[in-house]
């Protein structure tokens, strides 16, 4: 908590004050007003609070300081997922085959969102629009942000800013989008083991937990359950899906997970590097469309 004291010059202003019977008089934002005699006035004290701020939640894999969930908009509120495995409208069980993962499609709702086009933030942040995304080859976003979608303005300012890092806007500059460079060193230095996470009503949810390796790092794609004890000393990626351009219907939850980087696709203008895996293996090598709407999983701002 902030103080501020205003003092009253008191031995000049409440004994003449007192002596003419004068009231202090605050009215209130709701119209309730409220009266105090001069002459009870010791001093008057102007505070402002600030909201406690909650603890950098992350997990260190790869030498890499990880957020501990996805990036999220929960009915007006950004934040990280409450838990690792947490994606919005989930799909438990796992799809056998990407045809069928393709058929099934989950809609977002308007004020959940967990998949996000490439590059957008401020007023466009929400967007499913297959106009709407940065589209400039060779730039990292990872940390910035800008007025406009070819990335020639960066801007400091969070209310100005309408492209660049989402995650570092929505979390007010804690968290920003992962690099490509540490996309390939969480691949290559960690291993990875397939799996669920066995939720209330025994509902199984899919995803990847990572973790540091004792000896060399290993990737396995044979599924086993992980406990939540697991999950907290590792990494874990849900198979969260992709969101399509031009609809909020998200495909492929259960079977895959896809997380964009900070930059797009070698010369692509409309395509972004990022992390992709699902039960057939994990891969750093491929690019999202930008239009498509896919999962965040922030890094702590250091």
């Amino acid at each position: 908590m902030k103080k501020y004291i205003l003092l009253l010059f008191v031995s000049l202003g409440f004994t003449s004050l007192s002596a003419q019977n004068y009231k202090m008089k605050v009215t209130k934002t709701n119209g309730e007003t409220i009266e105090i005699a001069a002459d009870a006035i010791q001093d008057i004290t102007f505070e402002t609070t600030q909201s406690p701020q909650e603890p950098d939640r992350f997990i260190t894999v790869a030498g890499i300081k990880w957020a501990t969930g996805n990036l999220q908009y929960d009915k007006g509120k950004w934040k990280i997922a409450d838990h690792q495995w947490d994606y919005f409208k989930p799909r438990y069980g796992f799809h056998n085959s990407s045809s069928e993962a393709y058929k099934y499609e989950i809609p977002q709702a308007e004020d959940q969102i967990d998949h996000f086009n490439y590059g957008v933030c401020g007023k466009n942040a929400l967007t499913y629009s297959n106009m709407i995304f940065a589209n400039t080859t060779k730039t990292d976003i990872s940390g910035k942000m800008y007025t406009d979608d070819k990335l020639q303005h960066e801007t400091n300012n969070f209310q100005e800013a309408a492209f660049g890092d989402i995650a570092y806007w929505a979390t007010n500059g804690k968290y920003r989008m992962p690099r490509y460079r540490e996309i390939l060193e969480l691949t290559e230095k960690a291993s990875w083991q397939f799996g669920y996470v066995v939720l209330e009503g025994n509902n199984r949810l899919y995803g990847y937990l990572v973790t540091n390796p004792e000896t060399t790092p290993m990737k396995n794609r044979v599924a086993r359950e992980l406990t939540k004890e697991e999950i907290d000393k590792g990494l874990f990626l849900p198979c969260a899906g992709s969101r399509y351009d031009n609809t909020n219907a998200v495909k492929y939850a259960g079977y895959g997970g896809y997380y964009f980087a900070s930059i797009l696709f070698e010369d692509a203008a409309d395509w972004a590097r990022s992390l992709q895996f699902d039960n057939d293996g994990v891969y750093d090598n491929n690019g999202e469309d930008c239009r498509h709407g896919n999962s965040i999983r922030p890094i702590l701002v250091e």
